[in-house]
C-alpha cells in the first residue's frame, strides 16, 4: 500500500468512527476484522505470514468486540459470542503459525454469517458501511 493511500485509509477510518453510533461501529469493527483476514489469508496463500494483518484484526476482536460484550444485560448471547470471538483469536493464532489459509476461512466465514446478522438487525442511519467480499 503507498504512502498516500496509508494517510487516506487511516483518515478515512477515523471519519467512518466519528460519524458513527455505538450500533454502526460494531459493524465497522466487523467490516475491519474481516479486511484484514481476506488479506491476511491472501498473503498467506502467497507464502507470507501476514503478521500485520492478523495482529489488526486480533487486536479489533479483543477490543472492539470482547471489550464491548456486556454479560449482565447480554445474557446467553454475550456468552456465545465471547465463546465465538475467543475461538476465532484462537484459530487466527494457529493459522498464522501453520500458514494454513484454510483455517482463516473458516473465521472469515464465520465472521461473515455473524456481519450478515448484525447488519439485519441494526438499522443504518446516515452512513452506509462498505465490506470487501472476496
Amino acid at each position: 500500500m503507498s504512502y498516500a493511500s496509508k494517510i487516506y485509509s487511516n483518515h478515512q477510518n477515523e471519519t467512518d468512527v466519528s460519524m458513527a453510533n455505538s450500533n454502526e461501529l460494531i459493524i465497522l469493527v466487523y467490516e475491519r476484522i474481516l479486511e484484514n483476514l481476506r488479506i491476511g489469508k491472501r498473503e498467506i496463500e502467497a507464502g507470507e505470514y501476514g503478521i500485520n494483518y492478523f495482529a489488526r484484526a486480533t487486536e479489533l476482536i479483543n477490543l472492539g468486540l470482547l471489550t464491548s460484550l456486556n454479560h449482565e444485560k447480554g445474557g446467553e448471547i454475550a456468552a456465545n459470542l465471547d465463546k465465538i470471538y475467543r475461538w476465532a483469536l484462537q484459530e487466527i493464532n494457529l493459522a498464522r503459525v501453520e500458514k494454513s489459509a484454510p483455517r482463516v476461512g473458516e473465521v472469515i466465514n464465520t465472521f461473515t454469517t455473524l456481519y450478515d446478522a448484525w447488519s439485519t438487525i441494526i438499522p443504518k442511519k446516515q452512513k452506509t458501511f462498505t465490506m470487501l467480499r472476496t
